[in-house]
């Protein structure tokens, strides 16, 4: 496997080093690349996946990431789409996806993402599922070139799962309020306060008295939310707000 290893500026450069570290390790139980996703929401509420707030990749081609984030392959992802429902290890493979994990789970929507595994050497690989306490969702998933090695990754899935469990501990105190702040909606400070008093059961006039606003300023700031939630009210505005977690602290 030649690639070019994705090495993209990063906000946090302890994140970094932790991954170079953890891709090292992976190596020595044959892993060629790797990849770790992070997610304080997994899911919309229409049930598309969120795009990862968090995403390193090595040795992977450079146009990965742009594809993964920017133009939907995430979301078709089938490998992401079966850890989502796994709580456990697994091996999958797009050479011989009807022996593998993901015979269930690869359709037609889901070509993009198949033909460019296959067309860029990584056709199978290992990937664990972390579901974290507070909702957050983790994979980290290691690939392999050439194909027929299932049963290698198979006997590796131990010592990778043991290395993501120790990985994410080590990483997840270096996560600041943005990579924990799911980006699939973005409100601004006063629509997040404005929704929170609202939350609470306060009304437009007591939010009003609260921020030391007019009702119109704070009835504006409800009403935008709504709109970027996609609600119809503001009951639906809370409820949508609290799924993706923009009500936290």
């Amino acid at each position: 496997m030649n690639r070019v290893v994705n090495t993209t500026p990063q906000p946090d450069d302890g994140l970094d080093q932790a991954f170079s570290s953890l891709f090292r390790q992976g190596a020595r139980l044959g892993m060629e690349a790797l990849i770790y996703d992070y997610t304080p929401v997994p899911r919309s509420l229409e049930g598309e996946l969120i795009t990862p707030s968090i995403l390193r990749m090595s040795n992977v081609p450079e146009d990965m990431r742009r594809l993964w984030c920017e133009s939907g392959y995430y979301q078709v992802d089938p490998v992401q789409l079966y850890a989502l429902g796994s709580c456990a290890p697994f091996v999958w493979s797009y050479q011989r996806p009807d022996s593998s994990s993901l015979r269930d789970i690869i359709g037609e929507r889901h070509r993009p993402v198949t033909h460019y595994m296959r067309d860029n050497n990584m056709p199978c690989g290992a990937t664990v599922p972390l579901h974290l306490p507070q909702g957050g969702f983790v994979t980290v998933t290691g690939i392999v070139s050439g194909s027929g090695r299932e049963r290698d990754l198979a006997h590796a899935l131990a010592e990778l799962s043991l290395l993501a469990h120790t990985f994410q501990e080590r990483i997840y105190p270096l996560f600041d309020r943005q990579m924990l702040t799911c980006q699939y909606v973005r409100l601004s400070k006063r629509e997040r306060e404005c929704l929170s008093w609202s939350a609470e059961g306060l009304t437009a006039k007591e939010i009003a008295r609260k921020l030391s606003r007019s009702i119109a300023t704070v009835t504006l700031h409800l009403n935008s939310a709504a709109r970027k939630l996609g609600a119809s009210n503001r009951v639906q505005a809370v409820v949508r707000a609290m799924h993706y977690r923009l009500l936290d602290g």
